[in-house]
């Protein structure tokens, strides 16, 4: 099986005085428990796309990507085809998408898997945390950092079409989108909402590895 994701806002302050071992676990009996009534269940199969708080939790809701069924897949793609074009952006596109992405699916330009490589910087964590609890996590924002992705993304999103070129290329055409453009932008923007969707609500967004 592949790796998921689940992407959620929430408040901070409210996971703030959660004890930091139970806050994956209670993050995921708000939005996925594991038992369910059957009304309950067919709530959640509705919404397919966009915001869901199926069990009318008050302090977080998900953020559901049409088309990806949940798997990271499609957001690894993302982060390739972006390492891939954006030499080809103009500097303001592509300062705003390094920004965006690298907040969210993108390890940067100078990523390397090497073992020995320096780590990336750490995700602002919670002042009472012994150990960082986000290593566990996909993506971890605090409100202020989901702030600065929200501006990036404004700045981002007027210039997608400057792409449109570089993502015709034919070597990305064997990517997992049958037309590059169109399935890149799509995801980028169902990103763009989920942060800014965040961002209006002064909350955090957390990527949970499943």
């Amino acid at each position: 099986m592949g790796l998921d994701i689940t992407v959620v806002a929430a408040d901070w302050e409210h996971l703030a005085r959660i004890p930091a071992a139970e806050r994956l676990d209670t993050l995921t009996d708000a939005v996925h428990p594991y038992f369910r009534c059957e009304a309950d269940e067919e709530a959640d199969r509705a919404v397919t796309g966009g915001w869901a708080s199926p069990q009318g939790v008050a302090w977080c809701a998900e953020y559901r990507f049409s088309g990806t069924t949940g798997t990271y897949v499609w957001h690894f793609w993302l982060a390739e085809t972006w390492q891939s074009v954006r030499g080809a952006a103009g500097p303001a596109l592509r300062e705003a998408l390094d920004l965006f992405l690298g907040g969210l699916v993108w390890d940067g330009p100078d990523y390397t898997d090497d073992p020995d490589a320096e780590d990336p910087p750490r995700m602002a964590g919670f002042p009472d945390d012994p150990e960082p609890w986000r290593p566990r996590l996909l993506v971890g924002r605090a409100p202020d950092e989901v702030a600065a992705l929200a501006r990036a993304w404004e700045g981002a999103e007027p210039r997608l079409a400057e792409l449109r070129g570089p993502l015709g290329a034919p070597e990305l055409r064997r990517s997992v989108w049958p037309d590059t453009f169109e399935g890149f932008t799509a995801l980028l923007r169902e990103w763009g909402e989920a942060v800014t969707g965040a961002a209006a609500r002064g909350r955090g967004l957390i990527g949970l590895p499943y």
